[in-house]
C-alpha cells in the first residue's frame, strides 16, 4: 500500500462512451474544473493524477494495475452515481470492491 494516502479516488460508470459529455466522465471533469476555478472554493487531491495515464488501448491488466496503484494512495473514494449508471457494466463494481475490501477506503456516493 501507498505510504502517503492523501488522494480522493473518483469512480464512475463511463457508459462505454468516447465523448465525456455522454457519460459521468463529464461530472468528474466538472470536479476538476471547480478545483482550478479561483471563484469556487473547492479542493481535492485527485488520485488519478498521481500515476501514469492509461490509454484506451491499454490491456485490462494494465488498467487494473494503475487503478490499484491509485487506490493504494487514496484516503477515500467518491462514487458518482447518475440515472445512467449501470452496475453491471465496466469496472465500477470492481473498483468499489477493491476500495473497500483491499484498501479499506471509506466510500462517499453522490447521486446526481
Amino acid at each position: 500500500m501507498g505510504t502517503y494516502r492523501n488522494g480522493t479516488y473518483v469512480a464512475f460508470d463511463g457508459q462505454g462512451e468516447a465523448c465525456p459529455i455522454n457519460s459521468d466522465l463529464h461530472n468528474f471533469e466538472l470536479l476538476k474544473a471547480w478545483q482550478v476555478n479561483d471563484d469556487i472554493r473547492f479542493n481535492f487531491v485527485n488520485s488519478h493524477e498521481k500515476t501514469y495515464n492509461v490509454r484506451d488501448t491499454s490491456s485490462l491488466a494494465t488498467l487494473k494495475s494503475r487503478l490499484k496503484e491509485r487506490m493504494a494512495n487514496s484516503k477515500n473514494m467518491l462514487v458518482i452515481v447518475s440515472s445512467q449508471t449501470n452496475k453491471n457494466r465496466g469496472l465500477l463494481n470492481w473498483e468499489i470492491e477493491q476500495a473497500v475490501e483491499v484498501y479499506g477506503l471509506p466510500v462517499i456516493a453522490i447521486q446526481l
